[in-house]
């Protein structure tokens, strides 16, 4: 969350799109073609235990985040601004959510460390990663 904060601008530019395709590259690693689908009941409280999502709106809105990475992978583009544009807390929030869940996902299902899912997402997108610890240095 602290590394997508600064690219939030309201009004200007707000990193769901990006969040999202991350998101979608996870699953895709989680469920390859051919491969049994990930079932959706429990995947939050599975992947995210250390996470409380409360009240109808929370719910709605990591489900909707976890919902329209499906739909990006799926060929259809979701309608993010008219869905999404007027929520108090911004999606992109919802979306960092989605990339952890399915990133959890694609390194039980792959048998892999989370480290080797995170560097396949980012040679997917040609992202570079620093492999420092945020907290170690800020702490």
């Amino acid at each position: 969350m602290a590394a997508a904060a600064p690219d939030h601008v309201p009004g200007w530019f707000t990193p769901d799109v990006a969040l999202l395709e991350l998101a979608v590259t996870a699953l895709d690693l989680a469920c390859p073609p051919g491969s049994v689908p990930l079932a959706y009941e429990g995947l939050r409280e599975r992947y995210v235990p250390e996470v409380r999502f409360r009240g109808r709106v929370e719910h709605r809105n990591s489900q909707y985040a976890l919902h329209a990475a499906a739909c990006m992978r799926g060929g259809l583009q979701p309608d993010l601004l008219s869905d999404a544009g007027w929520w108090q807390t911004p999606l992109w929030e919802y979306a960092v959510f989605a990339v952890v869940i399915y990133s959890r996902a694609a390194a039980e299902r792959l048998r892999v460390p989370l480290e080797e899912v995170v560097r396949r997402i980012a040679d997917r997108h040609r992202l570079e990663i620093s492999d420092a610890d945020p907290e170690a240095e800020s702490g």
